[in-house]
């Protein structure tokens, strides 16, 4: 199965990559980068990794939560205390080079972050039918992995990952569409990320989030300038959902 545009996107990226800018301008021109949704999504999803979990180089990891899809064993920690069982949704899963795993359920859940070549960890790729197909969708094998020391995650941090995440989408969005022309989305830029990204204003996120909205609504030329707009527009109005607390 060919991957070689999510590949090449990393790669652009990573030639791009900028550590001494503030994550919501590097966030900005990653989207900017972007020539698809699919890729919109990676520049947002790795921006929120980054802003949450203190990544601090330019290698691309995955939050790794995801599992029990088609009867497939959830990651349980065995008497010897080594790992075993599938991850089912990993994100970008040809290029990530780090995944930050949660083990069990409930109180009793642990977070561990495990290199792509550590002993016993395997992947198999594939892709969204039909939506995002530039992007690569992954399992995440453990067979005895030993999982070293657990990774101290704020029950306060777990709970804003997904707010953050649809903060960075969106403004890896308006990159994307303010390096398409689009002049509203260069206005917005200027204004809202500051608030979203650094300050995390939920005021700010669900102010930028209907602009988006409105400016969906009154921009019909995005079908034409987009590529897979209508396809994938979903995207985008899944995490508006999300901000604005509409039905899914």
């Amino acid at each position: 199965m060919d991957f070689s545009a999510e590949q090449n996107y990393f790669e652009l990226w990573q030639k791009h990559y900028d550590p001494t800018l503030a994550p919501q301008d590097w966030l900005a021109a990653s989207g900017a980068l972007a020539g698809s949704l699919s890729e919109v999504f990676m520049a947002g999803y790795q921006a929120a990794m980054r802003c949450q979990f203190g990544i601090e180089d330019a290698a691309w990891a995955a939050f790794c939560v995801s599992e029990g899809v088609d009867g497939l064993p959830p990651v349980v920690r065995d008497d010897a205390g080594l790992l075993t069982g599938v991850k089912t949704w990993v994100a970008a899963a040809s290029v990530v080079t780090s995944f930050w795993v949660k083990v069990g359920r409930g109180r009793d859940a642990f977070y561990v972050v495990l290199p792509r070549d550590t002993l016993g960890l395997s992947l198999t790729l594939s892709r969204n039918d039909g939506f995002l197909p530039a992007l690569c969708v992954g399992h995440l094998h453990l067979e005895k992995v030993r999982p070293g020391l657990p990774k101290e995650l704020s029950k306060q941090a777990l709970k804003q990952f997904p707010k953050l995440e649809a903060s960075c989408i969106l403004i890896a969005f308006l990159g994307y569409l303010a390096n398409q022309g689009f002049g509203w989305a260069v206005d917005e830029l200027a204004m809202k990320r500051e608030a979203v990204i650094v300050q995390r204003s939920d005021s700010a996120l669900a102010a930028l989030a209907l602009v988006v909205q409105k400016a969906i609504e009154a921009t019909p030329e995005l079908s034409a300038r987009v590529p897979g707009w209508d396809q994938d527009r979903r995207l985008i109005e899944m995490y508006l959902g999300m901000i604005l607390k509409r039905p899914q």
